[in-house]
């Protein structure tokens, strides 16, 4: 656990699904990650800076983002998140995302139009893209059209967004991922 001079708290946890960092400032969550496999979740006090503790929201939070990686069922849409990184499009497209409900999914072409901007699905996968806090805003929800998985923005890319999907479906969602994804990992 670390606190910047920003007044920026982060913590690394350790979930079934790999290693995660998240962020808060004050009480609202600024970032959310999942990290590279290899990351370990850093020891409470291993850090140079005094130890900071969290405030109980923030405890039952971290613990929520490690039990949803079991299986349990974790409503974040009222989790209380920092969107000032964003454009006014984009606070509204995430402020739509994040009340998606667990197990569902959505359109790209629907999350625009359930913010009020029917025809900008594209405008919706950018905003996506540029969500700093993933799972809860769960941006993994949001779909193509045409039956397949689209993009996702993490350290394993689609296989990561169809982890996800999997857990919430209870086994395996029928979305299809695009082989090129897969290609384009087994290059690296």
């Amino acid at each position: 656990m670390t606190e910047d001079s920003e007044l920026v708290i982060s913590v690394r946890l350790q979930t079934s699904l790999g290693p995660a960092e998240i962020q808060w400032r004050d009480d609202l969550v600024v970032r959310f990650l999942w990290l590279p496999k290899r990351t370990k979740a850093k020891q409470q006090g291993a850090s140079k800076r005094p130890s900071v503790k969290l405030t109980s929201a923030q405890q039952e939070l971290a613990q929520d983002l490690i039990d949803y990686a079991v299986g349990t069922q974790i409503d974040f849409s009222q989790v209380p998140v920092d969107l000032s990184a964003g454009t006014d499009f984009q606070r509204r497209i995430w402020k739509a995302c994040q009340k998606i409900p667990y197990g569902e999914v959505v359109t790209y072409g629907e999350l625009a139009r359930l913010a009020g901007r029917a025809g900008a699905a594209r405008a919706v996968g950018t905003a996506m893209s540029k969500n700093r806090i993933p799972l809860i805003i769960p941006c993994h929800r949001v779909v193509a059209a045409c039956n397949q998985i689209g993009g996702f923005t993490s350290a394993e890319g689609v296989s990561q967004k169809k982890r996800l999907l999997d857990l919430e479906a209870g086994d395996r969602c029928n979305l299809k991922v695009p082989s090129s994804a897969y290609r384009r990992k087994m290059r690296k």
